[in-house]
């Protein structure tokens, strides 16, 4: 069986769950008070953000698309643009989809051992997950670090409050609605990626530095 018809199995009936399981609104939040980009503590913060280059997290996404509405459990190992990987499983079976980064492009595998590789990584997240999402940039955005020539803003916290950052032509914005602060530094723990036609909702529920 193909991986692409494989996947689709998946997806609708083994791996995800519905959207309802992760209780992130799906709107914007409003009315946010912020603060200066050049607040001292906030410049620190960026700073130890900045240094962090191999780090792992788990926790559980959900994806709504015009075409797709899934939420799963999720594993994210990052070491470097080529070298990543994202898993997605679920919580009730052993069924998994895992995507791995490496020089040559991206694989997509399941836990049965079909796997597809292309050079283009978005062509396949798009062809067999449904996904179009820009992975090279969620490894910064998934630990709360803006692109310093977005358009961001800091929140009340000193950490960050919201970004908008263009993607191929596409206008994706981030809120970050929580953060685990009981550690330094402190990371997000809810996030809220949304463009015109996608939403994006993170839960981090660990992290590992």
């Amino acid at each position: 069986m193909k991986l692409k018809h494989l996947s689709l199995i998946l997806l609708s009936a083994i791996l995800f769950t519905g959207c309802s399981s992760l209780d992130i609104s799906e709107q914007r939040p409003t009315d946010i008070k912020t603060i200066s980009k050049n607040d001292r503590t906030w410049q620190q913060h960026l700073s130890q953000l900045k240094q962090i280059q191999n780090y792992q997290a788990q926790g559980q996404l959900g994806y709504i698309s015009e075409k797709e509405r899934f939420s799963s459990r999720f594993e994210w190992q990052y070491s470097n643009a080529k070298n990543y990987t994202l898993k997605l499983y679920s919580t009730i079976s052993a069924s998994s989809l895992t995507l791995q980064m490496h020089n040559a492009g991206m694989t997509i595998s399941d836990n049965k051992g079909h796997q597809r590789s292309e050079q283009d990584a978005k062509y396949l997240v798009r062809e067999i997950v449904g996904m179009d999402v820009p992975l090279e940039q969620l490894a910064t955005w998934l630990k709360g670090q803006p692109d310093e020539k977005a358009d961001y803003q800091v929140g009340e916290n000193h950490y960050l409050s919201s970004f908008n950052y263009a993607v191929d032509g596409m206008l994706w914005t981030a809120d970050y609605l929580v953060y685990h602060q009981d550690r330094i530094p402190a990371l997000p723990k809810d996030i809220l990626l949304k463009n015109s036609t996608q939403t994006l909702k993170i839960r981090v529920d660990n992290w590992v530095l």
